[in-house]
Formats: C-alpha cells, structure tokens, sequence
C-alpha cells in the first residue's frame, strides 16, 4: 500500500455511502426520478473518488479531513452543484431541494454529518481500521452495508452493530 494515498478501491464505501446519502435527501423531496438520482448519484460519487484521489491517508484518517468535507452554507458544494448539473438541476432549484446547512465529513473508515450549524453530528458509515493493510479484504458490498438503509442517528448506531454513540459522537440539546 502507498503510505500516503489510498487507492479508489479503499475509499469506495465512503465515497458511496456519502454518495447515497445525499441523494437520499433529494429523493425526500419528490422532484426527480429514479434515473436522475441515480446519475446524480453515479456523478457525484466519481467526482468525489476523483477529488479524494491523492488526499485519501487510511493510515491517518484526520488528515485531510478538512479538504474532503462537502459543505453547504449558503453557498453549494462544488462538487455537489456539478453533479446537479448533469441532471439539469439549476442552483436556485439545488437549494430548494437540500438543507440550506449541511456539513458532510467524508474520513477513511467514517461518514458523518450535520444539518444545521447546531444540529447534531450522525454516523453514516464507520469501520473499524484494518490493523494490518489486507489484499484480500474485500470491499463491503451495499447489501450489508449500513448505508443501504434509512439512515437516521438512532438507527445508525444499530445499523453498524454499536449500541452506542462512539466517543468522539457529538450531540447538542436545545430547548
């Protein structure tokens, strides 16, 4: 393994389940069909594999963290708005679709976000880390994969087999 850059095969379960869980969010809406979300999807899961390509570090999943996080706060994701594109989405109707606030943490062996600059932080796809880098580990299939199901933070943490939040699991209480 290149100490430094992982391979596109290392990081498809969380290319994918960042991926899916965005287009998840614009299928909650109604607007687009099966064949859109799935371009869109299909669009915005190279782009960001290609994005992450030479920032990818499994052996230490915090760097780069900042430079893979997909944000949108009142201005859209680059990556986000391109793949829009390809489906004829426009930016105003983008916005119209997604929350106006979201941030979207794309790490080796985790996916998380957050809606809202006070909401929440929600495990989308957490692995352990190999200890020891495997040729013959195989990539985790969609069927087995947590992020193939409704996501919510509750159901998350059962999904993933944890029956609670991890320790660096964030969750802000207002009244």
């Amino acid at each position: 393994m290149n100490q430094g850059y992982g391979s596109r095969t290392e990081m498809m379960p969380e290319v994918t389940a960042a991926a899916t869980f965005v287009s998840r969010l614009l299928r909650t809406r109604g607007c687009l069909n099966e064949q859109q979300l799935q371009v869109f999807r299909d669009c915005l899961q190279q782009s960001l594999s290609e994005h992450y390509q030479h920032h990818w570090f499994p052996d230490r999943p915090q760097k780069g963290s900042g430079y893979r996080c997909i944000r949108i706060n009142h201005e859209m994701d680059p990556l986000i708005g391109r793949a829009a594109g390809r489906i004829g989405l426009t930016p105003d109707q983008l916005f119209g679709l997604l929350p106006r606030e979201l941030t979207l943490w794309v790490d080796p062996y985790e996916v998380s976000y957050r809606i809202g600059e006070d909401g929440s932080i929600c495990v989308l796809y957490e692995t352990e880390a190999p200890s020891t880098p495997s040729p013959a580990a195989s990539p985790v299939s969609l069927a087995e994969s947590p992020y193939n199901n409704t996501l919510n933070c509750k159901n998350g943490f059962l999904m993933s087999g944890r029956r609670s939040p991890p320790k660096n699991y964030l969750m802000t209480v207002s009244s």
